[in-house]
């Protein structure tokens, strides 16, 4: 058990969740969650002193970090970082990430201001080979049934193409749909495999569907980020708390509970109930899919369909 300094410091203001709740909560559920967090280099949104104040990210170990947690040197620049991720201690021109191995390590990171878990889709032994593929649906204001009608299209269009998945309840306004790989492809493949599986699902399906990365443009459609399976890109980690006034969980769901689970369903009081329920995100991991043949499928479809494929620019779309 972690010895919690200011255990009754309010963190969430709007349910009356403590530090001491928060720390509980990452102790109970470390079964649950270390298995999609342990290996990878980790990010954490931190809130010292709560949601009533202003949180951050940190991505660089602390010093004062026990040495069980390991030290994962990535550097900045994606050409050298290619070359010499590694294991070590602080470099001047590099990013150094916790990677955590214990599930002691989750209460420790709850005890120091800890809220949200972010994790790349590689694991630090082979970073630039992703071993999950993530498609994150971003709905317009409103209804989530939108949003639910996008991941049931992005199932049916992943399955076509080898790939069976599960979606995940993100604890805010979105879906995750998420596919274990085997880690054949390189980083680089992947994320323009994915950015011309998007295109394909927009031109499919373009009054519900888009990928047009400015908000102002997209209207009532729902936004396929690919983004998150670029190189060193984060996503949410499974049963990792939000930094949302509900304390809500990013849960994996089965595909029959998608019409009943809003993707702000969970949250910290429901620790008894994702104990009980199975890991469907797990399950799936298990057995990894076939990379090379959805890469395969996808750049047939992609060829077929007579879209040009764009390199990606935030700054110019």
């Amino acid at each position: 058990m972690v010895e919690v300094s200011n255990a009754d410091r309010v963190v969430f203001p709007e349910i009356r969740r403590t530090k001491g709740d928060v720390v509980a909560y990452y102790e109970r559920i470390a079964s649950r969650a270390l298995p999609h967090v342990s290996g990878r280099p980790l990010s954490i949104r931190r809130y010292p002193k709560g949601l009533a104040a202003p949180g951050f990210f940190q991505k660089n170990v602390p010093a004062h970090y026990p040495e069980s947690i390991e030290r994962f040197a990535v550097p900045r620049s994606r050409a050298a970082s290619k070359k010499h991720p590694s294991k070590g201690g602080k470099d001047q021109g590099a990013t150094v990430y916790p990677v955590l191995r214990e599930p002691e390590h989750l209460a420790y990171l709850a005890n120091q201001g800890a809220i949200e878990l972010h994790v790349p889709t590689s694991l630090a032994a082979d970073l630039f080979h992703p071993d999950r593929l993530v498609i994150d649906l971003d709905p317009p204001p409103g209804q989530f049934a939108r949003v639910r009608r996008a991941a049931y299209l992005v199932r049916d269009a992943l399955a076509e193409h080898g790939l069976p998945s599960v979606p995940i309840a993100t604890g805010s306004k979105g879906y995750h749909v998420v596919s274990a790989i085997r880690p054949s492809a390189s980083s680089e493949t992947i994320a323009a495999t994915v950015q011309k599986f998007a295109a394909l699902l927009a031109a499919q399906h373009g009054e519900e569907l888009t990928i047009v990365f400015r908000v102002a443009s997209r209207g009532e459609r729902v936004f396929v980020d690919w983004l998150r399976n670029n190189p060193i890109a984060t996503v949410i980690a499974p049963y990792s708390l939000r930094a949302r006034p509900r304390a809500t969980v990013a849960t994996p769901l089965t595909w029959t509970e998608i019409e009943t689970s809003d993707p702000d369903a969970f949250g910290i009081s429901d620790l008894d109930r994702l104990l009980d329920r199975p890991d469907p995100l797990a399950e799936l991991a298990s057995a990894p899919s076939d990379t090379e043949r959805f890469v395969a499928a996808v750049d047939a479809a992609f060829e077929a369909s007579g879209l040009v494929f764009e390199p990606f620019d935030r700054f110019r779309s």
